[in-house]
């Protein structure tokens, strides 16, 4: 089963195809200004594992948008990264409609849960976030930040947990997230799916690598909806007939450097770059192939983001300087 398509009616477990699209806090055209596609989406033959490919658009002047991305993704972390419940709160309490300054304490809360570490990935973690709710549909369940106990450190797990329901087969999928940047596209695909591999091949039992991350689902699921909440718990919970349809799913983002978008001395068009990058897409695809029948994960249903930046380097510097704390 791949991604859902809208279904007239409600399962009886309580869940629905427009509960989870009411989750949704970005629009399918929320990225269209930043990136542009490298041809269809391809399904890696004899899996499946689909890769979109994606590439950075360039300005007025010819200059890549990493930076104007790395401002765009700054501007979602209070979506990404505080509970729904105390978002709502945060503006219930405002002192009429010119007051914002309890929405301000989220951002400085959000902001602060960022780490400052120069090689930080969780630029990357922020856009694997923002690639799944507009490319795909796919609404965050959960998400780790609030559970840091350091700003100077990285959580441990997945990258982030999305969540699609199936009226069809009556089943709750789980998309797990990884994301990876290098310099090069071999290094990042290779520890994307490696590092996947272990949340989307339940080995069932209390010592199988999700059950960890189900925990502290269970234990943090906050959707401001009592009852959606109440529904997918029962899918978590290993005593209801419900979680015999619980499936788990991947979502991988992997971003490595490119020297196509430094042509030398001739003006970089977008034309060209997206031409110059389309001859790589087939080695990709290939590198991905290889890594996902190495990880045993052909027959499970995973979304892979490729996108080749200027420099993953710069893109992380841009974003703790966007966050402030560069």
């Amino acid at each position: 089963m791949g991604i859902p398509t809208p279904p007239s009616t409600q399962a009886s477990t309580g869940l629905s195809y427009d509960a989870f699209l009411a989750l949704l806090r970005s629009d399918t055209k929320a990225l269209d200004a930043y990136f542009g596609e490298l041809g269809a989406s391809v399904m890696l033959p004899s899996t499946q594992a689909t890769v979109h490919c994606r590439y950075l658009k360039l300005d007025g002047n010819g200059n890549p948008r990493a930076s104007d991305l790395a401002f765009r993704l700054a501007n979602e972390v209070v979506n990404y990264s505080i509970p729904r419940s105390e978002i709502v709160r945060a503006k219930a309490k405002e002192h009429g409609p010119h007051d914002t300054r309890h929405l301000v304490a989220l951002h400085r809360k959000a902001v602060n849960l960022f780490t400052d570490l120069k090689k930080s990935g969780e630029g990357g973690e922020l856009l694997l976030y923002l690639l799944a709710e507009t490319y795909l549909g796919l609404p965050q369940l959960f998400c780790k930040m609030p559970l840091k106990t350091s700003s100077s450190m990285h959580y441990h797990g997945t990258d982030g947990l999305h969540g699609a329901f199936d009226p069809g087969t009556n089943s709750l999928a789980l998309y797990w997230g990884e994301s990876k940047l290098h310099a090069t596209p071999a290094k990042a695909i290779s520890e994307c799916l490696e590092s996947l591999a272990p949340y989307v091949l339940p080995a069932g039992g209390s010592s199988a690598p999700q059950s960890r991350d189900l925990q502290l689902l269970s234990d943090n699921l906050d959707l401001n909806d009592a009852d959606l909440e109440e529904a997918i718990l029962r899918y978590l919970d290993p005593d209801d007939p419900a979680y015999s349809k619980l499936v788990y799913r991947g979502i991988g983002l992997v971003g490595f450097d490119s020297d196509s978008y430094a042509p030398g001395k001739s003006p970089l068009t977008e034309a060209d770059l997206s031409t110059a990058l389309s001859s790589s897409t087939a080695s990709w695809n290939t590198s991905f192939a290889f890594h996902v029948n190495k990880q045993k994960l052909k027959d499970v249903s995973i979304e892979l983001f490729c996108i080749p930046f200027p420099s993953v380097q710069q893109f992380r510097d841009a974003m703790l300087a966007e966050l402030g704390i560069s």
